[in-house]
C-alpha cells in the first residue's frame, strides 16, 4: 500500500484517473489537518515488478502530462506576474513545444534531457517506506531538477513569445504601409539564389540592384532600420506590386516573412519554372 497526500483535490482525482487506466486500484478520501482539507489517495500495489511498473507508469504520466504544465503556469504567475489568460496560454504552448522537441533551435540553449526517464527514476523510493507521502514534498525534493528545467523553459518561452509578438507587430505595420502605398509595378518575379533574390519586372527583364535602391521609399529605412530588409522587403513594399511570383527556396525564412506581409499577392513556384536563359550570363547585372 502507498498513500499520497495532496493539497489540491483535483490532483488526487487526476492521479486516480491515470491509475485506473493502468488497472491499479485506489481509494480517495478527504481529511482535515490543522483545520485545512487534505486529500488522500491510498493505492493498492504489491512490490512485484509488474505492479510497480504499472504504478510508476500512471504516476509518471500524471507528472509529465499534467503537473509539468501546472508548475510552468505557477512560474509564470508567481515569478513573472502574468495574469492575462491568453498570454499565459500562448507561452505555455511554447513550453509544450519545447518539451516535445519541436523547437530545436531553442533546445540547443539548454541541451537534451530524458524527462520521462528522470521522473521514473525519481519514483523508485516510493516502494521503500510505509508512511504517507506528501505529493508537494515529493515534487519539491525528488523532482527538483525537473522543476528547475521547467523554469529554464519558461524563461526561454517568455523571450520567444515577446519576439513573436514584436514580429507580429512588425508584420501588421508593414501590411498597413502596403495598403496605403500606390502600385509602382504590376508584377514582380523573384528568383531565389539561395542567399538572396534577383528581381525581374513584369516583362521578365532583370532590375539592377542600383535601380532597386533608387526606388526604395527612404522612410522605410529611416523609421524602421532594424526591421526592414533593404535588399528585398523595402524594394517590394516601395513598388507595392499586385502580384509577386517567387521561384525556389520555399522554406526560406525571408519568404515566410514575405508571405505574412504580402499574403494573397504572393505565389510560390519551383525554381525550374523560371526560364534558364534569363539567368545567364549574369555577371554584369549581379555586380552592379
Amino acid at each position: 500500500m502507498i498513500e499520497f497526500i495532496f493539497k489540491q483535490k483535483n490532483d488526487a482525482i487526476k492521479l486516480q484517473g491515470y491509475l485506473n487506466k493502468e488497472f491499479i486500484q485506489s481509494w480517495f478520501h478527504e481529511t482535515l489537518f490543522q483545520h485545512k482539507a487534505h486529500y488522500n489517495l491510498t493505492i493498492d500495489v504489491s512490490p512485484f515488478f509488474k505492479e510497480r511498473e504499472k504504478l510508476f507508469k500512471g504516476v509518471s504520466k500524471f507528472v509529465i502530462n499534467d503537473k509539468c504544465m501546472d508548475w510552468s503556469e505557477s512560474v509564470l504567475r508567481e515569478n513573472y506576474f502574468y495574469e492575462d489568460v491568453d498570454e499565459i496560454n500562448q507561452i505555455l504552448e511554447i513550453v509544450s513545444e519545447l518539451r516535445m522537441g519541436e523547437r530545436p533551435e531553442l533546445m540547443e540553449l539548454i541541451g537534451e534531457w530524458d524527462e520521462a526517464g528522470y521522473v521514473l527514476e525519481s519514483l523508485e523510493p516510493l516502494m521503500e517506506g510505509k508512511a504517507p507521502i506528501s505529493f508537494d514534498s515529493f515534487s519539491k525534493f525528488r523532482l527538483k531538477k525537473l522543476q528547475e528545467r521547467l523554469k529554464l523553459m519558461v524563461d526561454l518561452a517568455i523571450d520567444e513569445y515577446k519576439m513573436e509578438q514584436e514580429y507580429q507587430m512588425f508584420v501588421h505595420m508593414l501590411r498597413e504601409y502596403l495598403a496605403s502605398r500606390e502600385q509602382k509595378m504590376r508584377t514582380i518575379h523573384l528568383y531565389s539564389t539561395g542567399y538572396g533574390f534577383r528581381f525581374f519586372d513584369e516583362d521578365m527583364k532583370e532590375v539592377a540592384r542600383g535601380d532597386l535602391t533608387k526606388l526604395i521609399d527612404k522612410r522605410l529605412l529611416t523609421n524602421h532600420p532594424l526591421y526592414v530588409d533593404s535588399f528585398t522587403i523595402a524594394p517590394l513594399l516601395s513598388l507595392a506590386p499586385e502580384k509577386i511570383l517567387v521561384y525556389g527556396q520555399s522554406d526560406h525564412q525571408l519568404i515566410r516573412t514575405l508571405q505574412n506581409i504580402f499574403e494573397e499577392r504572393i505565389d510560390l513556384l519551383p525554381s525550374s519554372y523560371f526560364p534558364d536563359t534569363l539567368l545567364y550570363p549574369s555577371w554584369d547585372i549581379a555586380n552592379e
